[in-house]
């Protein structure tokens, strides 16, 4: 008995001395994996902030999807038990999953076996919330500790394409990685939570079990300064005008003058990804050769199709930058608008002839709007020596040119001009007529806006503000004024000149009959191995609408047009749509000159009261005056009275059109 009591004594003894050499030698390190293995530290994800339109439509928003994770590891790999455990749940797991996602389950398998070294694999990505329902009743039922749900919020853009490039992308944590998306992140992605509660050894919650909680914060919504409907009008104008020329892309932005904000950005390039999937082109053939890339060039290919050309290229503008020249040399007195300049197709500078675009023709002599509407390079040459370097510098700096404009989009460029050296004299004489320097698309229209906003230059922005819960504007980002860059009488004249330029180059008419708008045009060669290449070009046409009370400038680019040459022919029907359109649709009422009047009234017909009579009698008669019933635009229509009728009696149809007819 003494001996069996002091071998007990000893062993007490040493067990006593090995707890508490675990309890309080190693209390530390114990108690952190106690920690790792009871403690659940989950992270509250916030609500990403919607990105509204100016009228608070929704361009991307947040919902809730769903990950589906399977647990591949016992929490302790030494308990023989738990790992048999999960490897059988693991097989149940992969069939409930494929049951109730409508997928494969040898996939399943063959994703545990790849990730066979991770503790845990992501299954499935946005799970709708029936199907998640479908899995967690399975879970349940079977108890399946090693399927784990994670609810996500996911990016979803509800008009697809529409002003992809503005808008941009998130990753697949959400993080903002282009466009407005990445520029307006720290707005969007809100405040995350924790949540901190005590787990059993199975990794389920305990009872009662939750140890501290903080909510997250939401995003904030971010209005933006695009209208949905004029950007929709521009990029439909700009996919016609890019089959239409055959052009490489075609691109136009409009713009507020009056407070920088920009209405439409959009490129041809917008359609070749769609932001709810970013991470692959839209079109098979793209995504075929993007397969083939490596992961490198894969992460250079998304870079250049997320990008944004208005903001991230420069171009040289080629003439429509002379309203820069132009404006400048008024501005500061080197001429006046009754001053001449002689054209004979080409202009000695130093050792250089410069060929003006009609060389070997010439315009011979003309003052100052009529070398602006004849587009004439060797005019623009006298002009800009009669201006001078320095003046001419100066304002280059005033226009914004020498600068990004800082628009609050990211990755914009920085223009390419010459410096002094270089720019004299021959340098200077091509800048004058926009060869030799290079600009972005957003500076040109920047330009063109402070003519029309009577000389003052606005910081253009797309974004408005943030808003609220309720799409309503909370928090108003103020539109700055930089500078005044010319003053309002030159303003005047130079948009009296690009009325002018409308009215004698026969660009009205159509959709802009009843509306004096002012334009310029413009076409430049472009850079190919350091030397300009004649077939290498971008064709140009910039408007202010309407001329008098400018409600809204737009510039049009056609890049490497196949169909036509000049920036009238490739940029200038693309931009005379996108103008009627917006007119209208701001509700400008067009004021129609008596020659217009009678131009639309040419050839229209006087419609004859059908009611009362039978279809076919109708249709016979309509016929006869060259009008067609409805009904027989593709077959013959039924005979029936007629009680009511469009257009009404006495109204003027074109020939050719359609008079609708009703019955009871």
């Amino acid at each position: 008995m003494i001996a069996a009591f002091i071998i007990i004594l000893a062993a007490f003894v040493v067990l006593t001395f090995r707890v508490g050499w675990i309890q309080i030698v190693q209390n530390e390190k114990y108690a952190s994996k106690a920690a790792e293995y009871q403690v659940k530290d989950e992270r509250i994800k916030p609500t990403r902030g919607s990105i509204l339109d100016r009228n608070g439509n929704e361009l991307a928003v947040s919902t809730t999807t769903y990950r589906v994770w399977v647990r591949l590891k016992a929490y302790n790999e030494e308990d023989e038990a738990e790992v048999a455990s999960v490897d059988t749940q693991k097989k149940m797991a992969a069939k409930v999953i494929a049951e109730a996602l409508g997928k494969s389950e040898t996939d399943i398998t063959a994703l545990f076996e790849r990730n066979a070294d991770a503790p845990r694999v992501r299954v499935a990505s946005d799970v709708l919330k029936q199907q998640v329902e479908d899995i967690r009743k399975a879970i349940n039922e079977q108890e399946l500790q090693v399927i784990e749900i994670e609810d996500v919020g996911s990016r979803k853009y509800p008009l697809g394409t529409l002003a992809s490039t503005v808008l941009g992308s998130t990753n697949y944590d959400g993080t903002g990685q282009s466009g407005i998306e990445l520029e307006y992140n720290r707005y969007l992605s809100g405040i995350a939570g924790r949540r901190i509660a005590s787990t059993d050894a199975a990794g389920g919650d305990l009872t009662g079990g939750e140890q501290a909680r903080y909510e997250s914060q939401d995003g904030l919504s971010v209005m933006l300064t695009i209208d949905e409907t004029i950007q929709y009008y521009v990029e439909q104008a700009l996919a016609e005008g890019k089959e239409e020329t055959q052009a490489d892309r075609m691109m136009a932005i409009v713009m507020d003058p009056k407070t920088g904000d920009i209405l439409a950005l959009a490129s041809t390039d917008d359609a070749l990804f769609d932001p709810n999937d970013p991470g692959r082109p839209i079109a098979d053939e793209d995504r075929e050769v993007f397969g083939a890339l490596e992961p490198e060039e894969q992460a250079e290919y998304l870079n250049e199709m997320w990008h944004n050309p208005l903001i991230s290229e420069d171009y040289e503008p080629g003439s429509v930058f002379k309203l820069v020249t132009v404006s400048s040399a008024l501005e500061e007195g080197a001429v006046t608008p009754a001053d001449t300049f002689y054209c004979g197709g080409a202009y000695q500078v130093a050792d250089r002839l410069i060929q003006c675009w009609v060389y070997p023709g010439g315009h011979g002599t003309q003052d100052v709007r009529t070398a602006v509407k004849n587009s004439c390079n060797p005019a623009m040459m006298q002009i800009i020596q009669k201006l001078g370097y320095e003046r001419f510098y100066n304002y280059l700096e005033l226009y914004g040119i020498t600068e990004k404009t800082g628009i609050d989009l990211p990755g914009e460029a920085n223009p390419l001009i010459q410096d002094e050296q270089t720019a004299i004299p021959v340098g200077l004489s091509t800048m004058s007529f926009g060869q030799g320097l290079s600009v972005t698309p957003i500076q040109m229209i920047s330009v063109v806006a402070s003519l029309a906003n009577d000389g003052k230059y606005m910081q253009p922005r797309v974004a408005k503000g943030l808003a609220d819960a309720n799409g309503d504007l909370a928090l108003e980002f103020p539109t700055k004024i930089k500078r005044q860059v010319i003053s309002e009488e030159t303003a005047r004249e130079v948009r009296e000149i690009m009325d002018y330029v409308a009215v004698e180059n026969g660009v009205k008419g159509g959709d802009l009959t009843g509306y004096k708008i002012g334009i310029k045009t413009g076409t430049s060669q472009k850079l190919v191995n350091g030397e300009y290449v004649l077939s290498e070009r971008i064709g140009s046409m910039t408007a202010i609408a309407p001329i008098d009370e400018p409600r809204f400038v737009a510039l049009v680019l056609c890049d490497t047009p196949r169909v036509g040459f000049y920036g009238v022919e490739t940029a200038g029907p693309t931009l005379k749509k996108i103008t009627g359109e917006v007119l209208r649709y701001l509700n400008v009422k067009p004021s129609y000159t008596e020659d217009e009047l009678a131009t639309m009234e040419a050839g229209k017909i006087e419609v004859p009261d059908l009611t009362g009579l039978t279809y076919f009698e109708a249709n016979d008669w309509l016929a006869q005056i060259g009008l067609v019933a409805s009904g027989q635009e593709n077959v013959p229509g039924e005979n029936f009275t007629i009680v009511d009728q469009y257009p009404k009696p006495g109204m003027r149809a074109q020939e050719g059109g359609t008079v609708f007819l009703y019955k009871n």
